[in-house]
């Protein structure tokens, strides 16, 4: 997270979670609501210019028509057409170059978050499996980590942090997941410049009993136990785009689950009771040989076998039930796809061109469909915000519809 939009984003929902109270709901309500304030004056720009192009849209035909053989004189008559009415072709693109950054720079922020959570979970699940079994501190720790978890419940979902989606599956870039808990594929996947901005391991976090844990303190717990490697604030060598962190799948400075843990490191977690080992040494005739090698595990296997407790408290009859039912995917889509079909209708209303129609056609569909892959793959968080922005746009645009029609009418008069 190191574009600073997403670093202001994440900012502004930190200050509103705090201010709601830990409210996840009206977190993201307000956020959306005020950037879609931000977002309606080009709204309303573009929609002017809509009017204007409905207007001089008789000319721009004639003319197309008078320069069918010679597209630069048409492009130069369509020019100062355009300027003589004061109509700038970019103020109808300004809407699209300012939502599509803030989209993923949201998606961005959301996907931090989700991170922070998740490692902030794998934290306290590991620092309660420290204690003696049956012990009171350890009741109290694990108690605490079984409350993080809770917190993170979302209307009909499990884990805000996780797809509202009940599939487990890979297309393409998209990744879907219905479990409740973060996969070890993805914290893999984190790379190691992500890790060193990571404001939680930065600036560190509150836990439930009131205690200030460090950031320094979370990583070195955690490297202690073998569920990360590497120096605190070391952020490896960036490849791809130095700038952009999303870039990056370096992993040779910070790393989570690493590849490679000892069985000593292991068993401080999972006690005698260890899972199979990675690599079994096969046997040599030289036992001084065998003597030397050890067992070793991975950061994964550790990671799966102290978290599976969460899913198993949500589990009936034998069954752990999926993080969601992909109702929020669908819901986003269907409020893109019902902003298309009103914009749509408003443009043929103000005589669009055959081109133009075409154009808004062939995008009718594409915007619903991106925006369910990207939901089911994204956290629950993001879909809902994806879901309110669709709605206030939806209406928005409704209204701002009809200020224009009532003034469009009163100029007829």
């Amino acid at each position: 997270m190191t574009f600073f939009l997403t670093r202001w984003f994440y900012a502004l929902m930190q200050f509103l979670y705090g201010l709601f109270n830990n409210s996840y709901f009206w977190t993201i309500i307000v956020a959306t609501v005020l950037l879609r304030l931000f977002q309606i004056f080009p709204d309303i720009s573009n929609r002017k210019t809509q009017m204007k192009m409905a207007v001089v849209q008789p000319e721009i035909d004639a003319l197309q028509k008078r320069y069918a053989n010679d597209p630069q004189k048409f492009r130069e008559e369509q020019s100062k057409l355009m300027k003589k009415h004061g109509i700038n072709t970019l103020t109808s693109c300004l809407p699209m170059l300012i939502t599509l950054p803030l989209f993923f720079c949201f998606l961005s922020a959301f996907r931090c978050w989700g991170n922070e959570e998740t490692v902030t979970l794998m934290y306290e699940t590991a620092v309660s499996q420290t204690y003696e079994e049956g012990s009171a501190e350890r009741t109290s720790a694990e108690d605490m980590a079984m409350d993080t978890f809770k917190s993170y419940k979302f209307l009909w979902v499990n884990n805000i942090w996780q797809p509202d989606c009940f599939i487990d599956a890979s297309f393409l870039i998209f990744r879907f997941d219905g479990e409740v808990i973060t996969k070890p594929r993805s914290l893999e996947a984190i790379s190691s410049v992500t890790l060193a901005n990571m404001p939680l391991l930065q600036k560190g976090y509150t836990d439930g009993s009131g205690k200030f844990v460090s950031g320094e303190e979370i990583w070195n717990t955690l490297c202690s136990l073998g569920l990360a490697s590497g120096d605190y604030g070391d952020a490896g060598k960036t490849t791809g785009c130095s700038s952009c962190s999303g870039c990056s799948t370096d992993r040779s400075g910070m790393m989570l689950l690493p590849t490679a843990v000892s069985a000593e490191t292991a068993e401080k977690l999972l006690g005698a009771q260890t899972a199979e080992p990675t690599e079994t040494p096969e046997p040599t005739e030289d036992p001084e040989d065998t003597e030397t090698e050890e067992k070793t595990y991975t950061g994964s296997e550790i990671y799966s076998a102290i978290m599976k407790r969460y899913p198993e408290a949500l589990s009936k009859n034998g069954k752990i039930p999926a993080n969601g039912f992909m109702i929020l995917p669908f819901l986003a889509a269907g409020m893109q796809l019902l902003s298309s079909l009103v914009m749509m209708k408003r443009s043929k209303k103000d005589g669009q061109s055959k081109d133009q129609a075409k154009q808004m056609n062939s995008m009718l569909y594409f915007m619903p469909i991106l925006s369910i892959l990207i939901c089911m793959s994204s956290t629950t968080a993001f879909a809902f915000y994806w879901t309110i922005s669709g709605a206030i746009q939806l209406i928005s645009t409704l209204i701002i519809n009809k200020i224009f029609d009532k003034k469009k009418a009163e100029a007829a008069k």
